[in-house]
């Protein structure tokens, strides 16, 4: 049934456009109605929020989202990195014990697990609905908070820059669950009972102060911001008129306490279960020297890097240009009321700042830390437009305001409809017959269904694809593989884990092609030798690919069944990997620019380019997807060549040439796939790429040497 839902779906793309036609138009239609009449009489707005406004913000957003709920790879390591960690911790719910969350603190990990109480699976499904959830929730805070502070009108049209934002965005780094959303929502729950104009009531800063308390649980790196909003909560109750320095003094030290109790609760479970050592290393010392490992000391050059990012992507920038003018022209308009800045607005603003700070802070240039600033933002811009809003009251300049804010708040939504169908179109029969990887396939086939996988590298997205549990609390062996100060106690660990564990099945996800790790020279398990010695003397090599190297149990039943047949017969069930993968990175490819085209990140071919892989004895095959840019222009992309050639000490000899001309040809607009059988070569023999000399706008999207599966001994 859902396999011919998906069918007709690809065959179908105008659906996306009515399911969004369906959830905007009430939106922008009651908000339009909102106007009118707040517009004609001031004040008649309610200052609260009803559950059809809920229903609308969420119809709205998942109506543009939905489609990248169902790709069936992770958008971004993290995402596959923490749904490992929650498959791991319905097995054991100890954190540190069972999960180490690296630069993620464990509220992130324990997040999706209610989702296996309710018996749906841990997969790319379920997280990005938590994604979309926890941004709904904090819309839907940030929305509440500022409708009870200056009406409903004005709180929907300061959230509609953000909301178009969240709905829109197509960026993999920006649509995934990534360690960011859950603090948004506590930073946009904690601001929003902070900020609330009922008396300075305990319960009310208790809560909020907890929430604010709970951030660095949930990312370590949000902290300044926790900072600020308990000196928030501090600063009320100073300040607030009537009670005695003494009552002060205890609702200062009562809130304080609040704040601390989701430190108290993890630094007494870890010492509890006896990972009082594990919490300190790995929680404390290692996001220290994350950091002090960033890019340069002030962190310029990764803000500029990461502002290089966001530019190629394009929407956060617009959010941010949009939020940035209204904040201008709503000061502007201040200054000319001769009106100060309100408390709320300075509060608005420092959050902001110091979500900026927790941004720039690791000194690195990934863009998904960009989303730690739209919630904050969105309440800096709220409340100024909010204060702007209240003084305006002739029907003609409120009219007028809204008119602007609301036009410039849909740019987002005129921009995605100008890109065209949603990038998934076309591919949800692929992701819905091909669910794994053809390493994930053969580890399906070898686990049973109660086991744990073992893995050495970066390949968490083989705990979600194959629903196994982690065999050792490291989800990566980055900290083992790479030099730093603690990497003798992360390899102690992480033997110590798989001896106890001796997972039926053993990944090194070293080599070629993989994820960070391709060198399996000085990355490899070989590279620890205690570790080398282990698998050696209890698992036996059942399938070897480029990127990753299969081990199964000498005393595993399954591996009597793996003929070189079956084997053949489960790589082929799973499919090549849908990222940027190359099978090996040639200097050449270093340098060149690399963009995400639709979901997929590419590496923009320049003319004339000439990428050589050396062969080696084995390789069968060749696996490639290609395209060109479309904002290369139907001039500068049409008729270009791209050509293979296998080159030995001898001879030249051309195995594969295509021409695109999408200019006239439709077809040739998209992702090309091919695949191509290798001709017998001479040792020494290399593979080259070579593109047009006279024409530009080609990408690689992929390229993967191919080689049969090994047969079992």
């Amino acid at each position: 049934m859902l396999s011919a839902l998906f069918h007709w779906l690809d065959l179908h793309p105008g659906t996306y456009w009515v399911l969004v036609a369906a959830a905007t138009v009430p939106v922008i239609a009651r908000l339009g109605q909102m106007i009118g009449r707040d517009a004609r009489n001031p004040g008649t707005t309610p200052p609260g929020i009803s559950w059809l406004d809920a229903l609308g913000l969420f119809l709205f957003l998942l109506a543009w989202r939905w489609p990248f709920l169902l790709v069936s790879y992770d958008y971004n390591p993290d995402e596959s990195q923490l749904i490992a960690g929650a498959l791991t911790l319905n097995r054991d719910p100890v954190f540190w014990r069972s999960v180490d969350g690296g630069s993620s603190g464990p509220l992130n990990y324990y997040l999706l697990v209610p989702w296996h109480w309710l018996g749906a699976p841990l997969d790319y499904f379920t997280a990005r609905l938590t994604c979309l959830l926890l941004t709904w929730g904090a819309l839907l805070a940030c929305l509440r908070t500022l409708a009870r502070n200056f009406g409903r009108t004005a709180a929907w049209l300061s959230i509609m820059p953000a909301a178009a934002f969240f709905a829109t965005v197509t960026q993999p780094e920006l649509t995934n669950l990534s360690t960011e959303q859950l603090p948004t929502l506590l930073i946009a729950l904690s601001f929003g009972l902070l900020a609330d104009r009922t008396p300075s009531d305990r319960w009310r800063l208790w809560t909020a102060c907890l929430a604010a308390g709970a951030l660095p649980w949930a990312k370590l790196q949000s902290a300044p911001i926790g900072l600020v909003l308990l000196g928030w909560g501090w600063w009320q109750v100073w300040f607030a008129p009537g009670p005695a320095a003494s009552l002060r003094w205890r609702r200062t030290a009562e809130i304080t306490l609040a704040a601390a109790l989701p430190t108290l609760f993890f630094a007494g479970l870890a010492a509890a279960t006896g990972q009082a050592e594990a919490a300190w290393i790995r929680f404390v010392l290692q996001n220290v020297s994350y950091t002090a490992t960033g890019t340069s000391p002030a962190g310029i050059d990764a803000l500029l890097s990461l502002w290089r990012n966001a530019w190629a992507d394009g929407s956060f920038p617009l959010f941010l240009a949009v939020v940035a003018a209204g904040l201008v022209a709503a000061t502007v308009a201040m200054m000319v009321r001769r009106e100060r800045p309100s408390l709320l607005m300075v509060a608005a603003a420092v959050v902001a700042l110091a979500a900026l700070v927790a941004v720039i802070t690791p000194r690195r240039d990934y863009l998904h830390y960009v989303l730690l600033l739209p919630i904050p933002l969105t309440l800096w811009f709220g409340v100024a437009l909010g204060g702007w809003w209240r003084e305006l009251q002739t029907p003609r300049r409120r009219a007028a305001l809204a008119g602007m804010v609301l036009a410039a708040a849909l740019l987002p939504l005129a921009q995605r409809s100008l890109e065209g169908q949603a990038p998934v179109y076309g591919g949800f029969s692929h992701h819905w017959k091909y669910p794994r990887s053809n390493v994930a396939a053969v580890v399906h086939a070898l686990a049973g269904r109660d086991d744990t996988l073992g893995t050495w590298g970066w390949a968490c997205a083989l705990h979600v694809e194959c629903a196994l549990p982690q065999a050792t609390r490291d989800g990566t062996t980055a900290l083992s593989i790479d030099a730093n100060p603690h990497q003798a106690y992360h390899r102690a660990v992480y033997l110590a884990d798989l001896q106890s564990s001796r997972p039926p099945v053993f990944v090194d996800a070293v080599g070629p092609g993989a994820f960070v790790f391709t060198d399996r020279e000085r990355q490899a398990h070989e590279s620890f030798p205690e570790l080398a010695a282990f698998i050696r003397q209890n698992y036996t090599l059942v399938l070897e690919q480029l990127d990753a190297r299969i081990y199964a149990r000498n005393d595993l039943p399954a591996i009597r069944d793996l003929t070189p047949d079956r084997l053949q017969q489960l790589v082929m069930q799973g499919r090549d990997p849908e990222k940027f993968l190359m099978s090996l990175t040639p200097e050449a490819l270093a340098t060149v620019q690399r963009k995400f085209i639709g979901p997929r990140k590419v590496a923009l071919l320049p003319p004339a380019a000439r990428v050589e892989w050396p062969l080696d004895a084995g390789m069968s095959a060749v696996a490639l997807e290609f395209g060109c840019d479309p904002v290369a222009g139907p001039d500068r992309g049409s008729d270009a060549a791209f050509t293979l050639e296998v080159v030995d000490p001898t001879a030249t000899r051309p195995i594969f040439q295509r021409v695109l001309d999408p200019a006239r040809q439709a077809g040739d607009r998209d992702l090309q796939h091919a695949q191509v059988v290798l001709p017998a070569f001479a040792p020494g023999s290399v593979l080259v790429l070579r593109t047009d000399p006279a024409r530009n706008g080609l990408y690689l999207a992929s390229l993967k040497l191919q080689r049969p599966p090994m047969p079992p001994p």
